[in-house]
């Protein structure tokens, strides 16, 4: 006895790698509601099938018959599985499959019994039977027309893996919110996987773009169901299809940031050559605000007259000149600017005023035998740079009296013509350096000694002339 006993132990452990064992061993009640009003009439291998609409539940689930010809074991057990392979079916694409059973009797608005029908039909069809219609009557009677639900079941199925399309700009700006439409409108079908910023209202996508990663995936919604296959040796496989399988789509945002560049010119030259060759374009310094007037940056410009504010994101900035560069006067411009996807550049022209002087030089003689001083009428004048390079020239009026207007810079005013036995001035330096300001720049001359030509020692005559000038000066007080 106890011989016998170890050769059945012995067996049973050598049989024990190849005994298969499923989770859902058996765990599953399989029965169906028939309807004696329907009939079925399949076309399989040449022969015609007649049965009774069976309406097949699995735990209570909607389930579909997988194998036409093949009975089903009525209100018995089955076991389960989400593989297709560990059943006998294993050759069987479960993908259309489950999409037919998804988006068939039980899905949203399909509560028709009409829509059980053709969802059997179309897994009959899909699984090899030539043809099947559907009749109130064994033989003859009226025809279902189940056209309409086959449609819409095939429709959906159709459309499960168009992925949303959306027409994308080749990049967009940090901090900017995107709002695309789907062009396929299947959106409202998807969620979003592992990206907060991304948001889908309706069938719009809402994407807060930012620096980095803006990549996001789209996958169809799942409900956390699974399609389910239910097999017993010896009966047909059957289906229940809460949901199909997974499918997504992974979709790619470029980033950018935004620019504004400040080009300085010359107001009078409209160009980067300004008309004083002392002032400079450089090293004005510019302030970028934000919308609430906030100081964000300051920069100065280079050599060109040029600065730039890069790396901005999307939004409405200002920007005012701070200091002018070399010659120039502030610009009281503000400039308001908004960044977007569409302006990501903006460039600024600056035309900067230079600084200016009125210049009112008065020309007097020093009529010191008479005690007093008079305009001197038509004396030319000429300005001149420190290079040399002739800026401008005047002749006084009746009132001695040249007006000019000078620009940024230092000049020399140089006497070119004088009245008879009248000396000239020397070379008066002129700075402008502030503007608005007016300058008055009264000159004086005198008449010459005039002394006989006795060729005796110079000596006299440079001392003569040296009181006569003493004399002068003394009377050029007066006049100024």
């Amino acid at each position: 006895m106890k011989k016998r006993v170890l050769v059945v132990l012995l067996t049973v452990v050598l049989l024990l790698p190849f005994i298969k064992v499923h989770a859902g061993y058996m765990d599953s009640y399989i029965d169906w509601n028939l309807d004696r009003t329907v009939f079925a009439h399949k076309i399989q291998n040449g022969e015609e099938h007649i049965n009774n609409l069976a309406m097949i539940t699995t735990n209570g689930k909607v389930a579909y018959c997988i194998e036409p010809g093949v009975d089903a074991d009525k209100a018995s057990y089955y076991s389960s599985t989400t593989n297709i392979y560990d059943t006998r079916l294993s050759w069987v694409d479960t993908k259309r499959l489950s999409l037919i059973g998804y988006y068939g009797y039980g899905y949203s608005g399909h509560t028709a019994k009409e829509y059980y029908m053709a969802t059997q039909e179309l897994i009959w069809r899909y699984m090899g039977v030539e043809n099947v219609w559907w009749t109130d009557q064994k033989y003859g009677g009226n025809t279902y027309n189940l056209e309409p639900y086959k449609n819409e079941i095939l429709s959906l199925v159709n459309k499960y893996e168009i992925a949303p399309n959306f027409l994308f700009e080749e990049e967009y700006m940090v901090g900017g919110e995107v709002v695309l439409e789907d062009n396929n409108k299947v959106l409202e079908g998807y969620e979003v996987l592992n990206n907060n910023d991304v948001k889908i209202e309706a069938n719009k996508i809402n994407i807060k773009v930012k620096e980095g990663d803006n990549s996001f995936t789209l996958r169809r919604k799942t409900n956390g169901k699974n399609t389910i296959f239910y097999y017993k040796d010896g009966y047909q496989t059957i289906g229940s299809f809460e949901f199909p399988y997974n499918f997504e789509k992974s979709y790619d945002i470029n980033y950018t940031y935004g620019k504004i560049l400040v080009d300085k010119l010359d107001f009078d030259t409209e160009g980067k050559d300004s008309i004083s060759s002392d002032a400079s374009l450089e090293d004005a310094e510019y302030g970028l605000y934000d919308k609430d007037g906030n100081l964000i940056d300051s920069k100065k410009t280079d050599k060109d007259g040029k600065v730039e504010f890069d790396k901005l994101p999307k939004g409405d900035y200002i920007i005012k000149e701070i200091k002018p560069s070399k010659g120039y006067t502030v610009d009281k411009t503000i400039n308001e600017i908004s960044l977007d996807t569409k302006t990501k550049e903006t460039v600024i022209k600056s035309y900067e005023k230079i600084i200016k002087n009125k210049i009112v030089i008065t020309k007097v003689l020093d009529d010191y035998k008479n005690k007093m001083c008079v305009p001197e009428e038509g004396i030319l004048f000429h300005i001149y740079d420190l290079n040399g390079n002739l800026i401008d020239e005047g002749l006084t009026d009746k009132n001695g009296s040249i007006t000019l207007e000078l620009n940024y810079g230092t000049y020399i005013l140089r006497q070119m013509t004088s009245l008879d036995n009248v000396d000239k001035i020397d070379d008066r330096i002129i700075e402008v350096k502030e503007d608005g300001v007016t300058q008055y720049i009264t000159l004086v001359n005198h008449y010459l000694p005039e002394l006989p030509n006795t060729g005796k020692n110079s000596i006299i005559y440079l001392f003569v002339t040296f009181i006569l000038s003493f004399t002068g000066m003394i009377y050029e007080k007066k006049c100024i």
